[in-house]
């Protein structure tokens, strides 16, 4: 059977709009809180019969055409010794922060040995490894990580940035070699991990650089364009990369350049005006409905959702619908079966 989900990946123009949601497994999920009750965040995770029960729910409730990996970005650093915990209401924090070189030598020697590193998160291709035979022919197995620079944000900041990166900034400007360096062991890392999920049966990764935004274009292209660049260029050599800008509507040039398989646009953005300027690229598009007009009256949501299929069947490259940025817990679950209704049609 045809999986509409990896042709279009693959620049397809399909017959079908193939359908999947950025965090679809999780926290607005009742049968998700159930979990959640019992278990701790990290915990969760690191338990594949858990993380692949997870990563299956939302594909019992609704007709998708991806399977998301239930796994989070942060999980490199804490296998390279940093301390991930999950706080309630405050988010990921880390024991440890990259601040001075002395804090880099725990990364520098964790990547020594890449295999012994992987190993640590086994887990999550233990994880791919269960849920792939419990999927319908047509759906596609999608993992993912995080950018480097995204990434590397939170192992310097410590926690979760309230917008302004001022400590992985001012470690940016004011040790650029040292930050370069911790970008390129979060890359090489970063290849290896998910050549790990490839092998394990991930059929096409997304790439979250989910804080783009703190960059202009001159600092993208300096800091984290080469790295991002070598991701998408190692990676696409077995599978198609989607690569996902959070705020990144100032990087579209980039985006151009690094090439990934799919551009995963932001809802910030206007899709028809971005499906203009790659109208002579190769790379499909993904996206991007605001996920906040999943509260909206349904005869709105509706229709933009139908603005968005209208933008994106008319693309030549390949299209697939999904959010501009993921779920929030409180989503109403009727108004996502509306859109996938809507998409299905």
């Amino acid at each position: 059977m045809k999986k509409n989900l990896l042709a279009a990946a693959m620049g397809e123009k399909t017959e079908k709009t193939p359908l999947w949601f950025m965090r679809q497994a999780g926290r607005y999920l009742p049968e998700y809180r159930e979990i959640r009750s019992q278990h701790k965040t990290l915990a969760m995770f690191k338990n594949p019969k858990i993380a692949s029960e997870i990563t299956l729910q939302p594909l019992r409730r609704f007709s998708l055409d991806g399977a998301i990996l239930y796994a989070d970005i942060l999980l490199i650093p804490d296998a390279m010794g940093l301390g991930l915990t999950f706080v309630e209401k405050e988010g990921p924090v880390f024991e440890k922060t990259i601040r001075c070189e002395n804090d880099l030598q725990i990364i520098e020697q964790s990547t020594k040995n890449m295999d012994e590193l992987i190993s640590k998160l086994s887990y999550v291709g233990e994880t791919v490894a269960l849920v792939k035979p419990q999927l319908d022919p047509k759906v596609t197995m999608l993992g993912f990580a995080g950018a480097p620079f995204t990434v590397a944000s939170y192992m310097i900041e410590g926690k979760s940035s309230k917008g302004e990166f001022f400590e992985a900034k001012k470690f940016m400007f004011q040790n650029a070699n040292l930050f370069h360096k911790l970008m390129q062991h979060l890359t090489s890392t970063t290849i290896a991990y998910l050549k790990m999920q490839i092998h394990s049966g991930v059929e096409v990764v997304q790439l979250f650089e989910s804080w783009s935004g703190a960059m202009n274009a001159s600092f993208y292209k300096e800091f984290c364009f080469p790295y991002v660049k070598q991701i998408i260029d190692e990676i696409k050599k077995s599978v198609p990369v989607i690569l996902f800008l959070g705020q990144g509507a100032t990087l579209t040039e980039q985006v151009l350049e690094l090439n990934p398989s799919v551009y995963s646009v932001d809802w910030r953005q206007d899709l028809a005006k971005v499906a203009k300027e790659f109208a002579g690229s190769n790379i499909a598009l993904q996206g991007n409905l605001d996920p906040l007009l999943l509260y909206a009256p349904q005869a709105l949501l509706k229709q933009k959702v139908e603005e968005c299929l209208k933008v994106g069947r008319a693309y030549e490259h390949g299209y697939i619908f999904n959010l501009g940025h993921g779920f929030n817990q409180t989503t109403p679950i009727e108004n996502v079966s509306l859109v996938v209704e809507t998409v299905s049609k």
